[in-house]
């Protein structure tokens, strides 16, 4: 009877031991962010997650860069309360210069003289298509204008541009423009510069019908100029010279994450092991959450939502855009 119990005793330790080996550890996934330990159990979906996620990267363009920090933004958690700033140099009158791009070129250095003797030219190669008139800017079609001009045989001046002319324009210190006289016969005459504070220049040139004069913007204030051929003066053209920087690249020294999922909702987002964000709660769209990070920099970036985790430690380069599909 012993020595059955004993044989009985003897299957069923060994049936235990065998369920007991065949039975698998559960697989552990470790992560500590912002001080919540994550261990649990890895869902079937993480591992494809890991291995489906992506990284893109692009520079940041200045609208991007508008729309990320405006012209300058405080960021969370990551940044250790630091203030990530977009930094550029001012520039003045820029949309005002803009308006009047076609009548100027920036120059590297200031030419000999101020202005050039007239030029002779064929204006059937010049002709422009339309017409401006004072400081308000009135258009008229140059083919209207032109029977008027050719039936008074008026003396006039014009600010040269590509596909206009004009009798006003706004240009940078230290740019140049060119004139058009238009006169009936031409002949020996004069130009007159008026200057901001007053002073006038009187220079005397021969006049072809149809010249090119070259002026270089010198002095910052409203230049007047306006020529004269045998007592015949011509129209006043007005040339407001303005200080001006040119645009500059902005500096930046954040990058821009972008974590997007066409399916995980409600995941919170880690920076370097601080909570940063969660999707749903940002303000972008679904599926979507943008965060500014220090650049230049190594930093470990982590989701986690409904079971599944995520983590990848990658450098971020200042000036860049990135975006981790998942």
């Amino acid at each position: 009877m012993k020595r059955y119990l004993s044989i009985v005793i003897l299957i069923m330790l060994i049936s235990l031991s065998g369920s007991v080996s065949e039975k698998k550890p559960e697989q552990q996934v470790g992560y500590n962010l912002g001080g919540v330990d994550l261990n649990q159990v890895v869902n079937p979906g993480t591992a494809a997650m890991q291995d489906s996620s992506s990284w893109s990267e692009k520079p940041l363009s200045s609208s991007e860069q508008m729309m990320s920090v405006g012209l300058q933004s405080e960021t969370k958690g990551a940044t250790g309360g630091s203030s990530l700033r977009l930094q550029f140099n001012p520039v003045i009158n820029q949309i005002a210069l803009q308006k009047f791009s076609q009548y100027y070129q920036p120059t590297t250095e200031a030419p000999e003289d101020q202005l050039t003797a007239p030029t002779k030219i064929d204006l059937k190669e010049v002709e422009p298509d339309m017409l401006y008139f004072g400081s308000t800017q009135k258009a008229v079609p140059y083919s209207q204008y032109q029977t008027y001009a050719l039936s008074t045989g008026t003396n006039s001046l014009w600010i040269y541009g590509v596909s206009s002319w004009t009798q006003y324009a706004m240009v940078p210190l230290g740019s140049m423009l060119s004139m058009i006289t238009m006169s009936s016969a031409g002949g020996n005459g004069y130009l007159y510069e008026i200057y901001p504070e007053g002073g006038l220049d009187k220079n005397s040139y021969y006049f072809y019908p149809y010249n090119q004069i070259e002026f270089y913007a010198d002095e910052v204030g409203q230049h007047q100029l306006f020529f004269n051929i045998a007592g015949q003066p011509s129209n006043v053209i007005v040339i407001d010279v303005v200080p001006y920087q040119p645009p500059v690249q902005p500096v930046y020294n954040f990058a821009a994450v972008t974590i997007s999922s066409a399916w995980l909702r409600g995941y919170n987002v880690y920076v370097d092991g601080s909570y940063e964000a969660t999707e749903g709660m940002t303000g972008d769209p679904d599926g979507t959450v943008t965060i500014n990070i220090p650049g230049n920099q190594y930093h470990n970036i982590a989701i986690d939502g409904s079971g599944l985790t995520f983590s990848d430690y990658k450098y971020f380069k200042a000036g860049y855009a990135y975006q981790l599909n998942v």
